[in-house]
């Protein structure tokens, strides 16, 4: 039998916290510090992916101008057991969709393993690579909808 994954858009910041947490930053401890940015922005909008009831994917978008593009995708992360299923270029094609919805193009900071899932979805590699320390090297990736691109 399949493994049914459940997909939500605009989910509310705390649940996919944790899974923001394991997927991305797991040299830093839960608690309020660390999901503080994630309620930074308040045009931020949450997707996540779940199995059984439980978080096991995470993606945000939020209006963040910036490389000829008004809206930014931030922590798109999936658990390890999980990966090579394609959910996290279905959480990316949820910004996508979003962004298509609101006609503005996306930018993101992706890590190096990520820029296949972005490639495959059309994004565009931008400027050089660069290094965010403890966290590692990073590319950013654009996206426009059809006939939007600058």
């Amino acid at each position: 039998m399949a493994e049914a994954f459940k997909f939500d858009w605009d989910v509310p910041s705390e649940s996919i916290a944790e899974v923001r947490r394991r997927t991305l930053y797991p040299f830093k401890s839960s608690g309020q510090e660390t999901d503080a940015e994630m309620r930074e922005n308040s045009t931020t909008v949450f997707g996540a992916v779940s199995q059984a009831g439980e978080p096991v994917g995470c993606i945000a978008v939020l209006d963040e101008p910036n490389h000829d593009c008004a809206l930014r995708v931030r922590w798109l992360g999936v658990d390890d057991a999980v990966r090579g299923r394609g959910l996290g270029a279905r959480l990316v094609q949820a910004t996508q969709v979003y962004a298509a919805t609101r006609q503005l193009g996306l930018w993101a900071d992706v890590r190096v393993k990520a820029i296949p899932v972005y490639e495959r979805l059309e994004f565009e590699p931008f400027g050089d690579f660069f290094e965010l320390p403890n966290i590692g090297r990073h590319r950013v990736m654009r996206w426009w909808p059809a006939g939007l691109q600058p």
